[in-house]
Order: structure tokens, then C-alpha cells, then sequence
């Protein structure tokens, strides 16, 4: 992998994120969905970006001097019931395993602990074993099932960090 930052998300990136959204997570959410949750909530949306060590033409110019940016991950968080909330979080398979996935959720709980937020919310698919060990390796902590919350009727667990300096 070249190099990799984290970075605010921009309107720009709204289209990588859909892709990334849809590619990785397993939803019935439309890129209008998507937006709608990205415009209120902008200062919770965070992307990886790699940058090829080329900075020949691919970019058209866009990043002089920077290489091409390629978004691999995103996190879009959200605020729901007075707390920090992940909306969505997914990293291209391909980069996965590196600790992307990890910075993203630290970076975007200081976001939300900088607003005076202290728990962050998330749901996992109940067959997301994958999802699941990732959180609870991150300090997420599982509260209760949802029964039918996906729209195929598949259950969600409703999982929680507490968040302080």
C-alpha cells in the first residue's frame, strides 16, 4: 500500500462513499439514503485515502504534486437518541487487516467525544462474525438484539462504547 491519511470527508467523496457503502455493507440503503444521512451529519464522515507515489496523469492535475487519491474506507457516524452513533463503516477488502478500520473508528470517536459525546452506538448484523469481533476488539460492548431490524428480517445487535480522553 502507498501512503494512507485519514481526512474529512468531502461532497466530492459522496460517490466513493456510496460505492464503498454498497460494495461492503450488505443494505437495501440508496445513494440518496446515503446522502441524506451525509449532509446533517458531514463532520462524522471520515475516508482513508491511499495516494499512488505516481502523480502522472491519472488525477487530470486534481492533486499536483499528491499522487492519485483513492478513497478505500469510510466511516459515516451519525447523532442518534443524544450519543455518537456509526451509521456505516467499511473498508475495500483488499485493505483490510491493516488498522484502517481501527483508525477510523478512534478518529471519529474523538469527534464525537471533542462534542461532548460519551457513548458511541452501532448495529451489526447477527451473521456478521467478521463485524462482531472487529467491534468487540475495538471496546464495543453489546447491549440487546433487535429482532427483524435489516429489511430481509435478518436481527441486529445493538452494540455500545463509552468514549473518554
Amino acid at each position: 500500500m502507498d501512503k494512507l491519511r485519514i481526512r474529512k470527508a468531502e461532497e466530492a467523496d459522496l460517490q466513493d462513499i456510496v460505492r464503498l457503502w454498497k460494495r461492503n455493507i450488505r443494505t437495501i440503503n440508496t445513494a440518496s439514503d446515503i446522502a441524506d444521512l451525509f449532509y446533517p451529519f458531514k463532520k462524522y464522515y471520515l475516508v482513508a485515502v491511499c495516494t499512488d507515489a505516481d502523480a502522472g496523469t491519472a488525477n487530470k492535475g486534481r492533486f499536483k504534486g499528491r499522487g492519485r487519491e483513492r478513497i478505500i474506507g469510510f466511516v459515516g457516524g451519525a447523532i442518534r437518541k443524544g450519543q455518537g452513533h456509526i451509521s456505516g463503516i467499511a473498508v475495500d477488502r483488499e485493505y483490510r487487516k491493516n488498522g484502517i478500520g481501527n483508525q477510523l473508528l478512534n478518529m471519529v470517536g474523538a469527534e464525537f467525544l471533542t462534542d461532548g459525546f460519551k457513548q458511541i452506538t452501532l448495529e451489526a448484523r447477527k451473521s456478521n462474525r467478521n463485524a462482531i469481533r472487529f467491534y468487540k476488539k475495538n471496546g464495543y460492548k453489546k447491549l440487546y438484539d433487535i429482532k427483524g431490524y435489516y429489511a430481509d428480517g435478518e436481527d441486529a445487535i445493538v452494540y455500545e462504547k463509552k468514549i473518554r480522553i
